[in-house]
């Protein structure tokens, strides 16, 4: 029997307290997806942009907070403040245009057909929606855990993402209100003013970098690396938004199941990131070889301590998937087997993603690549796909 060193056992305690604090967020999410039901029937598109717009929201705020503490560190926040309001608004509307346009389209594939100009749209107004939220509050609390004598950099990036898990359904539903009593012409002229806007951002960056502006070559830097990860990451979450559009009639049918779907997604990727930036510090360190086969004693500890958190995690879940089942009126056969299904699908799902996240972490390093760099957005929206896969097939076969 394999026994966990001293720092495998401090991991499994500290990783288990950051993963229940992130849950609690995404179960509020829950409750939201269970009270906006009558909506989402009529309006199968939020379930579609939830996964892409969910992980778009934790990328943009949690690099945007992690900014901001460097600022802070190094005393330049009054100085580059208002840059940092550029770049994110740049990011916002050019991630989320993004999203709409790939939801627009996976849903066409799959035979969703819905008009481009609502699903761009909608996914526009809710991130602004969104926005005028999370500004204020990821900034406030960067600059108060600041000024407490505490690190915005352990604190900002993953309450921030907490944040958007709050926001983000309820967001989507107030600009699907919006979408459906605005005339077409009018989301037309939102639609255009917004990207306008951020096209102006752009090139008023580009031009006081070419003129060597202190801060700009930094910012034009930010944009190009920000939305291309951020854009190829939530091409995965799409299609996990996808794949849930496919099934939103079972889904709708199984009473405790809609409910536990943002907090599951959630939880495959936390572990996942927590893996890969323990192995990244571990192959920096020289702790760990980098090589995919014959994994060290470290590595085994550590998948370990994955399967104990989604013991602990998908557990919890379970029991909140099965009572909600039953205040829905269901018998207690079937909570028990909604309960079943949610523990069996997390635990697969931590297997699967583990030994994702241990390969990609090697490979990464192997060439040049930081994992610390590439690999969390990534992590998030597989885990997103492969999570809403497991779900929705484990609930199939036991259900």
């Amino acid at each position: 029997m394999l026994r966990l060193s001293r720092e495998s056992v401090k991991d499994l305690r500290e990783g288990l307290a950051s993963l229940m604090l992130c849950n609690l967020g995404d179960y509020v999410s829950g409750v939201f997806l269970h009270v906006f039901r009558p909506v989402i029937e009529r309006a199968p598109i939020i379930l579609a942009l939830l996964p892409a717009a969910s992980d778009a929201r934790g990328d943009v705020y949690s690099s945007y907070g992690s900014r901001l503490g460097t600022l802070l560190h190094l005393g330049l926040f009054d100085k580059h403040y208002r840059r940092e309001l550029e770049v994110l608004f740049v990011l916002i509307i050019g991630v989320n245009t993004w999203i709409g346009l790939l939801v627009a389209l996976l849903g066409t594939v799959l035979g969703h057909r819905m008009p481009l100009i609502d699903v761009v749209f909608l996914a526009l107004s809710s991130a602004i929606i969104s926005a005028l939220l999370m500004v204020p509050a990821t900034t406030l609390l960067a600059l108060k855990s600041f000024e407490k004598g505490l690190d915005p950099d352990n604190l900002v990036a993953p309450i921030a993402t907490l944040f958007g898990d709050l926001v983000t359904i309820p967001s989507i539903v107030l600009g699907y209100e919006l979408e459906s009593r605005l005339a077409l012409g009018a989301k037309i002229v939102v639609i255009l003013a917004l990207l306008s806007l951020a096209l102006v951002a752009v090139a008023r960056i580009l031009a006081l970098r070419a003129r060597r502006e202190p801060g700009y070559q930094r910012a034009s830097r930010v944009i190009r690396e920000n939305l291309s990860i951020i854009m190829a990451s939530t091409l995965l979450s799409g299609l996990a938004g996808a794949f849930l559009l496919d099934n939103m009639t079972r889904l709708l049918s199984w009473p405790g199941i809609l409910v536990v779907v943002p907090a599951f997604l959630e939880d495959g990727g936390a572990i996942a990131s927590r893996f890969s930036s323990r192995l990244a510090t571990k192959l920096h360190l020289g702790g760990i070889e980098p090589r995919c086969a014959k994994p060290s004693r470290w590595v085994l500890e550590q998948a370990v301590v994955n399967m104990v958190h989604a013991l602990l995690v998908f557990t919890s879940l379970g029991l909140l998937g099965a009572g909600t089942a039953l205040l829905s009126g269901s018998a207690a056969s079937w909570a028990a087997r909604v309960f079943l299904a949610i523990l069996v699908a997390g635990l697969v799902l931590t297997v699967v993603v583990s030994a994702i996240t241990y390969c990609l972490a090697i490979g990464s390093f192997r060439y040049g690549l930081d994992p610390d760099n590439v690999l969390a957005p990534l992590l998030t929206s597989f885990a997103d796909i492969l999570g809403v896969m497991s779900l929705v097939g484990f609930t199939l076969i036991i259900t």
